[in-house]
């Protein structure tokens, strides 16, 4: 496996570009008395985002990681200086039902490692895009944490935010020197798997299930099976599931003010104490909810096999429809 991401490191200017890790601050914070969310949640608030300012001033102090998924030449084309290529045909592989498993720790470590990245980095990830570049990058930086690395955050507004504050950009090909990162076993706290998710019992069971998908296809008008072709469930969502796509936490330069975030979360109806999970269609969409959680001080576990999962695994359990 180690010669296999070397050679794709080496020789696929498109395939190595991976960006690092950024220091965690805590900026645009509301005083826990004037919170819309409960201060329950509000304890546990973590911003991961820096601006394109910060990283212009601190660029040779920090690992930057590209995350750009599509188009496929985008990093080769274009780049912050001395990113590394982050690919997701190389940092996940495809299972039965899930479209970005993830590698046994072992081996995700082997190929960060040929990233450049080493324990004392700071990461900081970028990518551009969809969601104002905030949804793959967004999938990164969950991925680092799941592994247990922390001192990760995400630039926010991606290359585009970057380049509209000064940023320079450019071409040049980068082979990192090898990094030393040990990475650690898969964290349960922000993980969830097929088995432990109490579907069709979440009332019940305290539980509440973020969909992070477009409405269209969460109502069904956009029907499942065109896009789960051959799928046999009958609804277009999950019983009980809440619908909170990315474009209520995501604006046209990134992420939208925790205050905005906040607010729209309080709506949701979330109760202290249940466990959140977060789904999509195949983990990326749900990652961008995930950062935004994070921020707002609510704790939740990202199912990454989600709808792609469901839809052929267990398709009955898609059983509503509708908002």
């Amino acid at each position: 496996m180690i010669s296999i991401f070397k050679r794709c490191v080496l020789f696929s200017p498109c395939t190595l570009t991976l960006l690092s890790v950024i220091l965690l601050i805590n900026n645009n914070q509301v005083s826990a008395s004037s919170h819309p969310v409960s201060p329950d949640f509000r304890a546990m608030s973590t911003n991961s985002l820096v601006t394109p300012q910060w990283l212009i001033q601190n660029l040779n102090k920090v690992r930057v990681i590209d995350a750009t998924y599509m188009p496929a030449d985008a990093y080769a084309a274009e780049h912050i200086p001395g990113a590394a290529h982050y690919a997701f045909d190389s940092a996940y592989f495809k299972s039965e039902y899930i479209k970005f498993d993830l590698y046994p720790p072992e081996v995700f470590q082997k190929y960060v490692r040929l990233l450049g990245v080493n324990n004392n980095d700071q990461v900081v990830i970028y990518s551009r895009g969809p969601a104002s570049g905030m949804m793959f990058a967004s999938r990164a930086y969950w991925t680092f944490k799941v592994y247990g690395f922390t001192n990760v955050n995400l630039l926010d507004g991606g290359l585009d935010a970057w380049k509209a504050a000064g940023g320079s950009t450019n071409n040049k090909v980068v082979i990192p020197d090898l990094g030393n990162v040990d990475i650690r076993a898969l964290n349960p706290d922000i993980l969830a798997n097929f088995e432990e998710i109490p579907f069709n019992h979440f009332a019940e069971k305290k539980v509440d299930y973020l969909d992070a998908r477009v409405p269209a296809q969460f109502t069904g008008q956009d029907p499942l099976s065109s896009t789960y072709p051959g799928t046999k469930a009958t609804g277009s969502h999950v019983t009980g599931a809440i619908n909170f796509p990315i474009a209520e936490v995501i604006g046209p330069n990134g992420f939208l003010s925790q205050q905005e975030v906040d607010a729209k979360i309080a709506k949701l109806g979330l109760t202290a104490g249940n466990q959140v999970y977060v789904a999509c269609n195949t983990g990326i969409q749900a990652s961008v909810i995930f950062t935004a959680l994070e921020r707002s001080g609510i704790k939740a576990k990202l199912y990454n096999g989600s709808m792609t999962e469901l839809a052929y695994r267990a398709p009955e359990l898609v059983n509503a429809s509708g908002n």
